[in-house]
């Protein structure tokens, strides 16, 4: 059998040993003795009161969480027992002794002691299972269930149960405090912006998709943001606007009531307004935000007052005994020509207001 180099952190069994010890010796597997090295820490366990050994040898495969391990030290009569509690390639990067040592602390404990430790250091991030193939020989049976135990703890969140993918208590509150930061920040650089693009946000700090959900809607919830569609926006914050700005609003707004389904696309509003593109949209967005407008799935826009009398008007139809509506009959009530009559129909479906029966609309 092949034998790969392999180093890993050990707490040491039925012996006592000195920090900063160096031995060499073989570590005892069933069918052979395997040359090792030890050194011990220079910092005790809290746990223990003695240091951990980091292991150094050549193993038919790889050492996991909770293997045990003989070391026949040189010179030595009696066998060491180990018990692995951390494979070298997971120790944490620029990591002093001390810190050291308490994370291997972590680690020396239970099965879910050991899992809360590694969502832990996992960060914001999240711990997948598949991150754990090479750290443990725990079954996906055995993860989920320990997964399960520490969500009921509230210590972790459970993005997915198969494969496991967990983000522990700790991360997600230090998330919840860095997206608000960021968020508060953007507006205070962009205060005429009615929000922050979800997409910037998933940008700045790499997070997959199920835990920045998770975020934001638990800031949402606590009433901290506000989220609409692909944006995000602080619940104190309101943009602030030239009053150039504030009068081209006004102006927008009157347009729309003006005519009723509005006829002007896009383009055609930057040229009115002579507004750069983003700047139209930012606009748009703010009187969305502020109710004065809806806008329906294929992009035109209606003015909600006009949209609130259109409704009573349809509720006072269907009042009088009016259970059907032709386009003709809509066409009488709106005042608009079919080209924008239709649209407007397809909206009033949308909204659950009518439903499509052959050539004719339920009133509903």
């Amino acid at each position: 059998m092949k034998l790969e180099q392999a180093s890993f952190y050990a707490a040491a069994e039925g012996a006592v040993l000195q920090p900063d010890q160096e031995l060499s010796g073989k570590l005892l597997l069933l069918e052979r003795k395997c040359p090792a090295s030890v050194r011990t820490t220079s910092v005790n366990s809290s746990r223990s009161g003695q240091p951990y050994l980091l292991v150094t040898s050549r193993l038919p495969r790889p050492p996991a969480w909770n293997d045990r391990f003989k070391f026949q030290a040189a010179g030595s009569p009696e066998p060491i027992g180990l018990r692995v509690i951390c494979p070298a390639a997971w120790r944490p990067k620029k990591a002093r002794e001390e810190k050291l040592v308490a994370w291997l602390d972590r680690l020396s404990g239970s099965e879910e002691e050991m899992l809360l430790a590694l969502a832990d250091e996992a960060g914001v991030r999240g711990l997948r299972q598949e991150d754990l193939a090479s750290f443990c020989r725990l079954t996906p049976e055995k993860l989920r269930c320990l997964a399960m135990n520490l969500e009921q703890e509230g210590q972790v969140h459970i993005l997915e149960f198969s494969p496991v993918f967990l983000l522990s208590q700790r991360s997600f509150d230090f998330l919840l405090v860095k997206i608000a930061g960021y968020v508060e920040s953007y507006h205070q650089k962009r205060p005429a912006e009615t929000g922050v693009p979800l997409k910037k946000i998933k940008e700045r700090f790499g997070l997959p998709r199920p835990i920045l959900l998770l975020a934001l809607n638990r800031l949402a919830r606590d009433g901290k943001v506000v989220l609409e569609g692909e944006q995000v926006t602080l619940s104190s914050f309101q943009a602030r606007l030239s009053g150039e700005e504030a009068a081209i609003l006004r102006h927008i707004e009157d347009l729309l009531l003006q005519e009723k389904f509005s006829s002007s696309s896009f383009d055609q509003l930057v040229r009115k307004f002579r507004l750069h593109p983003s700047r139209l949209t930012a606009l748009l967005d703010l009187l969305l935000r502020q109710k004065k407008i809806v806008k329906s799935q294929e992009g035109f826009l209606l003015h909600a007052d006009w949209l609130e009398n259109l409704k009573q008007q349809l509720a006072g139809l269907k009042k009088r005994g009016q259970k059907e509506l032709s386009v003709g009959d809509f066409k009488k009530l709106t005042g608009l020509t079919r080209k924008y009559a239709i649209p407007l129909l397809e909206f009033l479906d949308e909204l659950g207001l009518t439903r499509r029966v052959g050539n004719r609309r339920l009133i509903l």
